[in-house]
């Protein structure tokens, strides 16, 4: 108990009892206090304001009371209450005292002080806990206190929620945890209500991993096509107990799945061999494939129930050109045109650029579940492929001499085989001639001359030469018609010799000297019109030097144009002959000259009628009025002169705008202006064109 007592007068004061009642679990003290008025002679006191308070909270307050008010504290008595005071979190507290009164004397005096309270014990009891039995969906927990305990919880999370076990007191409990996740991680704490004072005790955290399926940490790459087929997988098993089950898959298809495979407990490399039926199975999933991403997925088992998830990890699946390349017997060839095989009588020999290489396939064979999905034969650049394996057209070999020929087969994965071999092709060219000369007699005549000389390849087989010229002929018609005109063979008036030829005949025929023909010189070995010469020649008129006609003299041309018609350029003395006119004429309203030299000039005049009343300045004009054309197009713009004829009406004529220029085909367009108006009158201008033809 704590007192504090006012001064005195007359024996008369006031004095402050305070008690205190602990509460260990509330943590607080309820403070017990009596004000008493006592003492002196008389029995009443005039009493100054008087106020009680404790820990900052007023627990009595009462104005100044005098002696004849005969009421507390004015009379002798006392009054009292209590107030709950919590203490700090460590169990102490001193709390302040007022006590604030003064007997009959005016002015209060302050008497309180300070009380220190009793100190509760708020220490937290030590909790410890361990686990044990760990399966795949729990663990069991035993935790202990320092002191008696009353309530008891646990938290799988660090500490973010806690679950209560046992409000048993004591200083120890456990519990068994069966609803966690298999193959999960689990931070776990433990705390406990100390009795005495309801304060927790927090222990440490442990992290508890409740068993789980097996986990695949990396699998190695499978050759599919071994002769034994083996998955290297490294896994960590949790227990020994479960059973496990690999599945194989590509993407979303499944492929393998195996089953009931037993490992130890921790982690190692794990194989799995794969039955014949099972191999079979995979390489037939690869059958156009040579290798894709796998995905290895195991799945642990307790009975029929699945442990925890299933993990997985990727690998490559392969098959090798090694153990999965086809195989192909070889083929056979031969010269398929008819024409070139007649030539050499030998199908196994070919003419260069003219015969035409067959490949016929021998038998392929696919491995490990594959197919033969294409045959392709190549030669010289030249290939041709199928997907039945029948017989192949390659082509013609342009390249002579030793030629390799190549059968290449290829597999539903891509995988192929080659098979090759070397033909013999003879060199061969079509007939050619070295010279030839096809002219009129004295170049003007109708009789004919024609000479040529020339050479067929020769196609040697086994030392013999098979090739020879077996036609030589031509025929005309006139340059004017369009079709030629019967063969006639000159084949026996030529001279033949090994594989050379020639001819010659300066009265070949007889073509009109008046008319341009055409000629055609046709020359065949026994490829015939495989490789057939054609030669084709046009024989122009016979032009004589001087040709006289009826009041015409031409030269150099047969029918000439004028009374001297010359073709081509003249001299005279040496030099040439100055320019002089080629053409001219008249045209509409032009008349006009083409000069040899290139120039061309025309000229005219143009009469028009219009109104001149649109505004220029000062002056008049009229709307554009449009020229006629030239009578024929300039190979540039020409210069262009205009100017006005004989007319009674004072007038002259603007160009405007680039719109009314002149172009290679028109001379534009003009405007007629005058210094007054007109209604409508008729006008003439005259123009003069001159440029490049």
């Amino acid at each position: 108990m704590a007192t504090w007592k006012s001064a005195a007068y007359d024996g008369r004061y006031l004095q402050l009892d305070i008690s205190e009642s602990v509460n260990v679990v509330g943590n607080s003290s309820t403070l017990s206090w009596t004000l008493t008025s006592t003492g002196g002679a008389s029995t009443y006191y005039t009493i100054d304001t008087t106020t009680v308070t404790i820990n900052g909270t007023t627990v009595y307050s009462k104005d100044r009371t005098y002696w004849d008010d005969r009421v507390f504290p004015a009379k002798k008595g006392s009054v009292s209450g209590t107030i709950t005071v919590a203490h700090d979190s460590n169990g102490s507290k001193t709390i302040a005292v007022g006590f604030s009164t003064r007997v009959y004397i005016y002015g209060s005096q302050e008497y309180g002080g300070s009380m220190t309270l009793t100190t509760i014990d708020r220490s937290a009891p030590t909790v410890t806990f361990s686990t044990s039995n760990v399966t795949a969906n729990g663990f069991k927990i035993t935790a202990t206190s320092s002191a008696t305990a009353d309530i008891w919880q646990y938290s799988t999370n660090g500490g973010s929620s806690w679950t209560q076990f046992s409000t048993t007191a004591s200083t120890s409990a456990s519990v068994t945890i069966t609803s966690l996740s298999p193959n999960t991680s689990y931070t776990v704490r433990v705390r406990a209500r100390r009795q005495y004072n309801h304060v927790y005790g927090t222990s440490g955290s442990s992290t508890v991993k409740t068993l789980g399926g097996a986990v695949v940490n990396s699998v190695n790459t499978v050759t599919a096509d071994n002769a034994t087929v083996s998955i290297t997988i490294n896994v960590t098993v949790y227990e020994a107990s479960y059973t496990n089950t690999l599945v194989l898959k590509n993407g979303s298809a499944t492929i393998l799945t195996i089953s009931g495979l037993s490992w130890s407990k921790g982690t190692a490399n794990r194989t799995v061999t794969l039955t014949s039926a099972q191999r079979t199975t995979l390489l037939n999933a690869m059958a156009s494939i040579k290798s894709f991403t796998g995905t290895f997925a195991v799945s642990s088992y307790s009975g029929s129930t699945q442990i925890g998830s299933t993990s997985s990890k990727t690998a490559t699946v392969l098959t090798t050109a090694t153990n999965s390349a086809p195989t192909i017997s070889g083929f056979t060839y031969a010269d398929s045109y008819t024409t070139t095989k007649n030539l050499t009588g030998n199908d196994q020999l070919f003419v260069q650029n003219y015969s035409i290489l067959k490949v016929t396939p021998g038998t392929a064979t696919a491995k490990n579940g594959a197919s033969i999905s294409n045959y392709t034969a190549s030669c010289n650049g030249l290939s041709s492929s199928n997907t039945t394996g029948s017989a192949l057209s390659v082509g013609k070999i342009a390249k002579s001499g030793s030629v390799t020929v190549t059968l290449t087969v290829t597999d539903s994965r891509g995988y192929t085989a080659s098979v090759s071999q070397t033909i013999t092709v003879i060199p061969y060219a079509k007939p050619k001639v070295s010279s030839v000369t096809l002219r009129r007699t004295n170049d003007i005549e109708a009789e004919m001359q024609l000479k040529f000389s020339g050479s067929i390849s020769a196609v040697t087989v086994d030392g013999t030469q098979k090739n020879s010229v077996v036609y030589v002929r031509y025929r005309y018609k006139k340059t004017s018609e369009s079709s030629y005109g019967s063969y006639t063979s000159i084949y026996s008036g030529t001279t033949k010799s090994g594989t050379s030829f020639s001819y010659s005949n300066l009265e070949l025929c007889s073509l009109d000297a008046n008319s341009s023909y055409d000629l055609h010189l046709q020359i065949q070995d026994k490829l015939y019109s495989l490789s057939s010469l054609d030669l084709y020649f046009t024989v122009p008129q016979g032009t004589p030097l001087i040709a006289l006609r009826k009041k015409k003299v031409g030269i150099n041309t047969p029918e000439p144009q004028a009374m001297l018609d010359v073709a081509g350029d003249m001299r005279v003395d040496g030099s040439p002959l100055a320019d002089f006119v080629i053409q001219q004429g008249t045209s509409g309203i032009w008349n006009y000259r083409k000069w040899k030299s290139g120039t061309a000039e025309c000229w005219g005049q143009y009469s028009f009628t219009t109104a001149i009343s649109t505004a220029w300045g000062v002056l008049y004009e009229s709307g554009a009025i449009a020229l006629p054309n030239f009578p024929f197009t300039f190979a540039e713009i020409p210069h262009v002169h205009i100017s006005t004829e004989n007319s009674n009406y004072a007038m002259f004529v603007e160009r405007g705008s680039s719109s009314s220029w002149s172009t290679t085909t028109n001379p534009g367009k003009i405007f007629a202006v005058r210094p007054n108006t007109v209604p409508s009158a008729t006008y003439k201008v005259s123009i003069y064109a001159i440029g490049k033809a």
